[in-house]
C-alpha cells in the first residue's frame, strides 16, 4: 500500500483537477462557440471520453487523500497514470489527424470547386471552407489546444517518473501458490483489447449519432482493456517472489474492475452493431464485438476464482 503520510499527491490532484475544468471548457466550447459542422469528428467524441476518464481520476485521487480506509497500491497508482498519459495522447493524435483531414478537404475544395468549378457557386463553397477553418481556429485557441496537450503530457509524464520512488508501507510478504497465477491472464487481456482495437470504426473520421456512440464506446473498451496488461504481466512475473496480499488482492480487484468494465463496453458494442444491421449497415466489428465479450467473461471467471481462493 501506498504511504498516505509520505505521499500527498497534492500536486497530482491539482493537475488532474485542471485538466477536467479545461476537458468542460472544451465541451461548452464545442456546443455554444465552435461552428457546427456536418457530423461528429472523432476529437468530438474524445473529447467526452478524456472527460470521463479524468473525472474518474480525480474522484479516486480525492477518496484516497480523504478517506482513511480507502487505500491503493503503487502499481494502480500507476496504472491511473498512465490512462491518464496515453488518453492526452490519443485525444492529442486525434485531434492532429482530424484537423489534417479538415484542411486537405479544404484544399480540394479550393482546387475543385473555386479555382476550377463552376463560378455560380464560388460563394457557397467560400462559406463552406470559411466554417471549416473557423472550427479548425477555434480549437487552435481553445482549452485543448495541441500546447496545452503537449504541456498536460509532459507534467502526467513528470509523475510517472517519480512514482517510482513513492514510498510503500512495510507489509509481510507471503509466497503464494502457483497455481493462484496464471499465465492466460495477460494473454486475454491482449485478446481483449485486440477485440477492442477492431471493434474501433477507424475507415472514417465523421460520424453520425449513432456512430458516433460507437466510435466512443469502443475506444473506450480498448483503453481499458489495454490498462489490464501491465498490472496483469506484472503480477504473474511475481509468481516466484514473495509479495504482500495487498498487492496480490489490490491487482486482481483491479483487474476484476477493469474486466467488468470491459464486459459492459463489449455488451454495448454488440447491441450497437445488431441495430446497424437491422439498418442495412453491418460489419465485421459485429464478430469482434462477441468475441471481446466471450473473452473477457472468461477472463472475469478466472480473475474471480483465483481471489475466491487466497487464504493468506
Amino acid at each position: 500500500m501506498l504511504d498516505k503520510n509520505n505521499n500527498k499527491l497534492s500536486l497530482l490532484t491539482i493537475l488532474v483537477g485542471t485538466i477536467l475544468l479545461f476537458d468542460i471548457g472544451t465541451i461548452i466550447s464545442n456546443i455554444y462557440i465552435a461552428p457546427i459542422l456536418e457530423g461528429y469528428g472523432l476529437p468530438d467524441i474524445f473529447i467526452y471520453l478524456k472527460t470521463i476518464i479524468f473525472l474518474f481520476i480525480f474522484i479516486i485521487l480525492l477518496l484516497w487523500q480523504n478517506n482513511s480506509t480507502f487505500n491503493f497500491t503503487k502499481s494502480s497508482l500507476r496504472i491511473m497514470i498512465y490512462l491518464g498519459f496515453f488518453t492526452i495522447v490519443a485525444y492529442f493524435f486525434s485531434l492532429f489527424m482530424y484537423k489534417y483531414v479538415l484542411i486537405y478537404d479544404t484544399a480540394e475544395i479550393i482546387r475543385n470547386n473555386i479555382l476550377y468549378g463552376n463560378p455560380n457557386l464560388v460563394f457557397d463553397f467560400s462559406a463552406m471552407n470559411y466554417k471549416t477553418l473557423s472550427y479548425i481556429t477555434t480549437i487552435f485557441g481553445g482549452f485543448n489546444s495541441e500546447a496545452i496537450l503537449f504541456v498536460e503530457a509532459l507534467a502526467f509524464q513528470t509523475f510517472l517518473f517519480k512514482s517510482k520512488d513513492m514510498e510503500i508501507l512495510d507489509e509481510k510478504k507471503h509466497q503464494y501458490d502457483i497455481f493462484l497465477f496464471d499465465s492466460l491472464i495477460p494473454a486475454l487481456f491482449i485478446v481483449s483489447a485486440i477485440a477492442a482495437f477492431l471493434s474501433i470504426n477507424i475507415f472514417t473520421f465523421r460520424y453520425d449519432e449513432l456512430g458516433s456512440i460507437e466510435m466512443g464506446i469502443s475506444i473506450f473498451g480498448f483503453i481499458v482493456a489495454l490498462s489490464g496488461i501491465a498490472p496483469s504481466l506484472n503480477l504473474y512475473k511475481a509468481r516466484s517472489e514473495g509479495i504482500s496480499k495487498s498487492y496480490f488482492r489490490g491487482t486482481y480487484k483491479l483487474l476484476l474492475i477493469l474486466i467488468t468494465i470491459s464486459i459492459l463496453t463489449f455488451i454495448a458494442l454488440a447491441v450497437i452493431n445488431i441495430i446497424f444491421i437491422d439498418l442495412g449497415r453491418g460489419s465485421y466489428r459485429i464478430f469482434t464485438s462477441f468475441i471481446g465479450l466471450v473473452v473477457s467473461i472468461v477472463l472475469a471467471v478466472k480473475i474471480y476464482l483465483k481471489m475466491s481462493l487466497d487464504n493468506k
